[in-house]
């Protein structure tokens, strides 16, 4: 091209274009914020997929069923519960392995701080109350592995002469450490994501405790303990008992109680059922010494299960609660409705404290008086011993 025609194609000075800024190297703000978007979707996405394997391993850990095990062999426990509870233990790690490396971060661990001394589900109680972040994810994740591999080691480790209470008792820790697992980690990730859990299956320790108080409290209000039976009522009590029995098996709960607990209700059923099915025709009466025996160990059970309020979290909390209960009382003039509202949380630690909060007829303030310092000052005592913690 001549340099005339380049310069009657060029525009006149006036019209020529402003010059363009230097465009900036790297992409645009724009597609940065597309970017990180898109990195929020695909992270939400995998909370999601994690949440749903949670729940998964929960339903799966709530399928292991020790009861039926109970009067079994020990072939059928070793040969049937032990490699369910293998399975979901190996299941459950490699879900816990696929959260660590999700929210491991770098910074320092909070583990260290915790106390060593402490339960496993303590130390799972602690860490739920701290604030929520990728942080605390990552060190549920990593004692929880740890706890699993623990009880995957035991279960392995059974002797060869074990029996079937030490297999159920082997496989109902592994249960419950995987529902603690997984059901502490599935609330903390929903609330770190901003996901709403719909089944939430998470309980603190005392939250448990507490449950498990008021199941034995119901029970041992249906024995009417205190209206022992004559011998012409010893029949229908004792298949009062029998029944109730039953409905305590039959609880979710029940795979939360202690195996020494478990033990002596199944034994109790064991010495009613049998009793119950005396062909009366032959003697004409049901033997009713035998009865009455049954009936004292009834009894003994029972105020045997009380011992549930020396668990230390059950201490801590009735100690807060009745020095609240003694101020409210103490304050003047105070309805017994709410008093008996606010005492509500301690049913199940005392007979006459459970008569006093559910009794159709209401008790006076001064006997709700009574009754929270004598329990004061029991507490005290146990405090002094020392609470202990649950074995299992």
């Amino acid at each position: 091209m001549s340099n005339a025609h380049r310069l009657r194609s060029s525009p006149a000075p006036s019209q020529q274009e402003p010059p363009r800024q230097a465009t900036p190297q790297g992409p645009s703000v724009s597609r940065v914020d597309a970017t990180q978007a898109s990195a929020a979707r695909a992270d939400a996405e995998s909370s999601r997929g994690l949440l749903d394997a949670i729940r998964a391993v929960l339903q799966r850990a709530q399928a292991i069923d020790t009861r039926p095990y109970e009067s079994d062999t020990i072939e059928a426990a070793r040969g049937e519960l032990v490699p369910d509870a293998e399975a979901l233990l190996t299941n459950a790690r490699e879900l816990l392995a696929r959260v660590f490396n999700h929210y491991e971060r770098d910074d320092a661990s909070t583990l260290a701080q915790m106390n060593p001394n402490q339960s496993f589900s303590w130390r799972v109680d602690d860490l739920m109350r701290a604030d929520r972040s990728s942080k605390q994810i990552a060190d549920l994740a990593s004692i929880a592995r740890m706890e699993l591999a623990h009880r995957g080691a035991r279960l392995r480790g059974l002797p060869n002469n074990a029996g079937v209470w030490e297999v159920i008792a082997a496989v109902a820790g592994a249960r419950r450490r995987t529902l603690k697992s997984a059901s502490a980690i599935q609330r903390a990730i929903g609330e770190h994501e901003g996901i709403k859990i719909e089944d939430e299956w998470y309980e603190t320790e005392l939250d448990r405790s507490l449950r498990v108080r008021q199941t034995y409290a119901k029970f041992r209000g249906r024995l009417q303990l205190d209206q022992p039976p004559d011998m012409r009522g010893l029949y229908t009590r004792l298949r009062l008992v029998g029944t109730s029995l039953a409905m305590l098996v039959g609880l979710d709960e029940y795979e939360f109680l202690r195996i020494p607990d478990r033990q002596m209700i199944r034994g109790l059923q064991h010495k009613i059922l049998g009793w119950l099915r005396v062909d009366a025709s032959v003697s004409g009466r049901f033997p009713a010494r035998a009865g009455t025996r049954i009936w004292e160990d009834v009894c003994a059970s029972a105020n045997l299960l009380l011992q549930v309020n020396n668990r230390a979290e059950l201490v801590e909390h009735d100690a807060l609660a009745l020095r609240a209960a003694d101020e409210l009382l103490r304050a003047g003039d105070v309805e017994v409705a709410r008093a008996r509202q606010v005492m509500q949380p301690l049913f199940g630690l005392d007979p006459e404290l459970d008569q006093a909060l559910t009794s159709q007829v209401p008790p006076t303030v001064s006997t709700l008086r009574e009754l929270v310092a004598r329990l004061r000052q029991r507490s005290g005592s146990l405090g002094r011993d020392g609470p202990r913690a649950p074995s299992w």
